[in-house]
């Protein structure tokens, strides 16, 4: 294709300022290759490990964002590459690909999402991890191939932003987002999750290098489990910059944070919280963090968030996914202020471990559908007895109970209930993930690992943390303990009526026993009260015939104003989902949308 000019590769570095704030660079590697690079320093702080990176002489190129965990033990053992920095993550990537070509991805260990080109090939390499923690979008525009972290950086470009129906579509309808390549801009998609591309000659290969696994199962000790976690928590720790965590009430956070302490090192907390709420976050830590100095909170308060809702929009580039999402953004800004450009995160912990009250329940299904009944029977009381409110009525009726949908509320309510017009009813919706082999229940925990769940909260906690120049990293996820866990049956997941019994257990010897006797929150914010009662008068006032979702013909505002109505009134807070969706929709539409026409590619 055509070659960038310098104004539109400075454009696009300014669109991507915030994720990295430490230095921005592009080079010519050639007439019409372009690669630019904007730096969070974490890693080998020298000058020399700046990007874009240049390897054997200028043969190899690469930009990149993440961290590749294992790059010490790479480079001790591709001495033989002519290296040029110290201790360079970066550099790491060159000589693997160097040393084992295209199958050099299986030996990376971390996050990571990074172009690289090979100049003797004359071929791009665009690749992201095993869980696509780090973005990387595609684009073909005005015949040229573009790449970039965030679709702003692709519009500096030249690359229209228009909404893409289906995205918008499968939102409304069923709370769906990040299940595919597609992003809510036409034209633009992301490389998936554990795939790289190969780009030569104008065309574009696209090559799966990762799979969850299946394996038999065997005992495992909780003893091993600790190993593993501590394994990849060690790793994890790779800076050369303070690293933080975001710490929750959860034991996800509480455990890491507990090994990293006993292992010598202290991470200063940072956690967003609802005051006065049942929903308080601060009230509920202080059994495990005390009179602990090395903590932080940011309390989220309803008007500031309508408030900075468009900000908090452009910088997700999708609908805001709820009010936790932006306590996460607003966490990273509290962070950053503080001096901190690195944090750890929970995030993984329920999907590998089983945290979700509907992973439970289909171990049960799977329990008595096997002719266990009464196995099945006693797996359902032992929740009851645990938490009565969540769990009422008995194996047998919730074996016979009706499926309410794959997409789902933590707590296993559907996320599906949409006030679309007929005619935007008909549009088309993106396709639905695949099915995960396996059993039942890991089938179960594979779809939100891979496609329902995970992806849209990683993607949400990148952009809202890199929107302040923070880089999140995720122990639970490293694909080795992923692998060694698979090996796990998923019985002891559930055992004596606990979600995530085993690292329960091993929670049990590192955490106050008082803060694990707390219930875990399936709903973890106020976010029924503020759309019921705090913010009733700002969503009234959305619900306009100016509105962008309706005046475009994709919201039956009638029914939206009367279902809306109907929820204010009722005493139960019930599901605010329906009305959320809108209200997020409507302003990605006002921020990105305002002057373009629909597209339905």
């Amino acid at each position: 294709g055509k070659a960038v000019d310098d104004n539109a590769a400075l454009a696009a570095l300014e669109a991507i300022a915030a994720r990295g704030p430490d230095g921005a660079s592009f080079a010519r590697i050639q007439d019409k290759v372009l690669l630019g690079h904007t730096r969070l320093s974490i890693v080998d702080l020298d000058d020399r490990a700046n990007q874009p990176m240049f390897g054997l002489g200028g043969q190899l190129a690469i930009v990149f964002n993440g961290e590749i965990y294992n790059a010490p033990q790479l480079r001790a053992a591709i001495g033989d590459y002519p290296w040029t920095t110290d201790h360079s993550d970066t550099e790491a990537i060159l000589a693997a690909y160097w040393r084992f070509g295209e199958d050099f991805l299986s030996h990376l260990q971390g996050m990571f999402a990074f172009a690289l080109w090979d100049k003797s090939e004359a071929k791009l390499i665009l690749a992201v991890d095993r869980f696509s923690i780090k973005p990387l979008l595609i684009a073909n525009h005005a015949s040229c191939f573009h790449f970039a972290s965030n679709a702003a950086a692709l519009g500096a470009l030249g690359v229209p932003l228009l909404p893409y129906l289906p995205a918008v579509h499968s939102w409304l309808a069923d709370g769906q987002l990040e299940t595919s390549a597609a992003t809510f801009f036409s034209g633009i998609d992301q490389i998936p999750a554990a795939h790289f591309a190969v780009l030569r000659s104008g065309e574009l290969r696209l090559k799966r290098y990762w799979s969850p696994p299946l394996r038999e199962t065997r005992s495992i000790s909780a003893v091993e489990i600790e190993s593993w976690l501590r394994e990849s928590l060690t790793s994890h720790l790779l800076s050369d910059v303070p690293v933080g965590i975001n710490l929750s009430s959860g034991i996800d956070s509480g455990v890491l944070r507990a090994l990293a302490a006993s292992g010598g090192t202290v991470l200063h907390g940072f956690t967003f919280s609802f005051p006065e709420t049942p929903y308080d976050e601060a009230a509920r830590l202080r059994a495990l963090i005390g009179d602990n100095k090395e903590w932080s909170t940011t309390a989220i308060d309803a008007n500031e968030m309508w408030r900075d809702f468009p900000s908090a929009t452009r910088a997700l580039e999708s609908p805001l996914g709820g009010v936790a999402i932006y306590g996460h953004w607003r966490n990273g800004q509290t962070a950053r202020a503080a001096g901190y450009k690195v944090l750890l995160a929970g995030e993984g912990a329920d999907e590998v471990f089983g945290g979700y009250k509907y992973y439970a329940e289909e171990a049960i299904k799977a329990t008595w559908r096997a002719g266990q009944e009464n196995e099945a029977e006693a797996l359902f009381q032992d929740f009851a007895r645990r938490d009565p409110a969540e769990w009422r009525g008995s194996a047998a009726q919730l074996v016979q109970a009706p499926v309410e949908g794959r997409l789902r509320a933590p707590d296993g309510t559907s996320l599906a209930r949409s006030f679309l017009t007929n005619s935007f009813s008909r549009t088309e919706k993106l396709s639905d993930p695949p099915m995960q082999d396996g059993d039942a229940v890991r089938a179960t925990m594979w779809a939100d690992l891979a496609y329902l769940k995970l992806p849209k909260l990683l993607r949400w906690q990148d952009r809202c943390y890199m929107a302040s120049g923070i880089e999140i990293r995720v122990p639970f996820l490293d694909h080795i303990l992923i692998e060694r866990m698979a090996a796990l049956g998923w019985k002891p997941l559930f055992a004596g009526g606990f979600t995530k019994s085993v690292l329960r257990r091993m929670a049990a010897a590192l955490l106050p026993s008082e803060f694990l006797s707390q219930p875990k929150l399936y709903v973890a914010t106020p976010q029924r009260e503020w759309m019921k009662s705090n913010l009733r008068r700002q969503v009234e006032d959305m619900l306009d015939s100016g509105a962008m979702l309706v005046s475009n013909g994709i919201i039956d505002l009638p029914a939206l104003r009367k279902a809306y109505k109907d929820y204010a009134a009722e005493p139960s807070l019930g599901n605010s989902f329906f009305i959320w969706k809108y209200v997020a929709m409507e302003f990605m539409f006002q921020c990105f949308f305002r002057t373009s026409q629909q597209d339905r590619r």
